[in-house]
């Protein structure tokens, strides 16, 4: 017996690694990003794997509101999409403005059926799927999934939201979040509107989302646990919804935190994109198109090491700009509700209202 043969039956970890397999990209998480970079790298030579760890995609608590700028970026069909909303109001404690443009605006859809429609894009003979597979643990060059199976990468792509691992890996810390709630409330929908309120007794820096949906709307809030303990928001959040006259007997309660730390997209040849990557803004907590932008962009700086996503710099940009918005509203304390009533004032100026639905476009 040759010397090889010998070391192949004594070390178990030998013959682990020579029995691995091992792709050019493995993307851990099935969210819009991780979706959207799978889609990207189907059209390539790489041979990439898709590991989701539930048997669905797009299973996310989501107020599931998607604007022009979402469209622009994927082409989203009629099919899956619930409501074309072309009213808006926002409304403060003394004032309301409200809108109603010749366009649809804003969309509203099921994330599930997002996350489908998705998967269905993506060039499965090119791009391996795998559900109910977990990674449980990220080395060098490999990952583990399930707790046992070992699959090798030259790249790794961190979609995998708020608990990331890849993250954790990475040993970035997760210290900017939302914690956000919010009900579905059963019903039907005869002339959709979305509906911003602001009240700073309530919500302090953040507002509270009606988003209407096929079958029931969403009402929900969010902050940042660090300026207001979730416990508080959620006490705060039900004597608002008893003081609006909202019925929440029969409606589906759900939270989820949701990360605003961005500390980077590329770490050598692993990225994190999506809310893995703190994409989300910290002010409106809004992260499908942020998650959609930066999942390509993963995926296009693979395929060449000089791109530069344009889109990816804007959300950035347009994140900080939320962030400090955030940040000084929550800094005004007494003055804060009196913003609230002068921003309601100005948002019924023309002018204003047309460079705030440009901005979504």
């Amino acid at each position: 017996m040759s010397l090889c043969s010998c070391f192949f039956y004594i070390c178990p970890a030998y013959r682990s690694c020579l029995k691995m397999k091992k792709y050019d990209v493995v993307i851990i998480g099935g969210g819009p990003a991780g979706l959207r970079c799978a889609e990207i790298l189907g059209k390539s030579s790489l041979s990439v794997l898709l590991l989701e760890k539930t048997d669905t995609f797009g299973d996310k608590v989501c107020a599931g509101g998607i604007t022009r700028k979402d469209l622009a970026v994927i082409n989203i069909p009629d099919s899956i999409i619930e409501h074309k909303i072309t009213n808006t109001a926002v409304i403060s404690v003394k004032r309301n403005s409200t809108t109603s443009a010749a366009e649809a605006f804003v969309f509203t859809l099921n994330r599930k059926d997002l996350g489908k429609w998705q998967k269905e894009q993506i060039n499965t003979e090119k791009v391996e799927i795998r559900t109910l597979a977990k990674a449980t643990e990220v080395h060098a060059e490999y990952i583990v999934v399930n707790g046992e199976e070992k699959i090798g990468y030259h790249y790794l792509v961190g979609a995998d939201g708020y608990n990331s691992i890849v993250r954790k890996y990475l040993k970035i810390p997760q210290e900017k979040h939302l914690i956000g709630i919010q009900y579905m409330v059963p019903g039907q929908v005869t002339n959709p509107r979305l509906e911003i309120y602001l009240n700073s007794k309530y919500f302090k820096s953040w507002y509270a989302w009606v988003f209407p949906h096929k079958d029931s709307i969403a009402v929900g809030c969010a902050c940042d646990p660090k300026m207001m303990s979730a416990r508080k928001l959620k006490e705060n959040f039900h004597a608002w919804l008893k003081e609006k006259g909202f019925n929440i007997e029969n409606a589906t309660y759900q939270s989820a935190p949701i990360s605003y730390d961005y500390r980077g997209l590329k770490f050598d040849n692993i990225y994190l994109v999506g809310e893995a990557g703190g994409f989300a803004s910290g002010f409106t907590g809004e992260g499908i198109y942020q998650s959609l932008v930066s999942g390509e962009a993963a995926a296009r700086m693979l395929l060449d090491k000089n791109y530069t996503s344009e889109e990816l710099v804007a959300v950035i940009r347009y994140n900080n700009i939320q962030n400090r918005i955030m940040k000084f509203l929550y800094r005004s304390g007494i003055f804060r509700s009196l913003i609230y009533e002068l921003i309601v004032m100005l948002l019924n100026n023309k002018r204003i209202k047309k460079k705030i639905h440009n901005s979504f476009s």
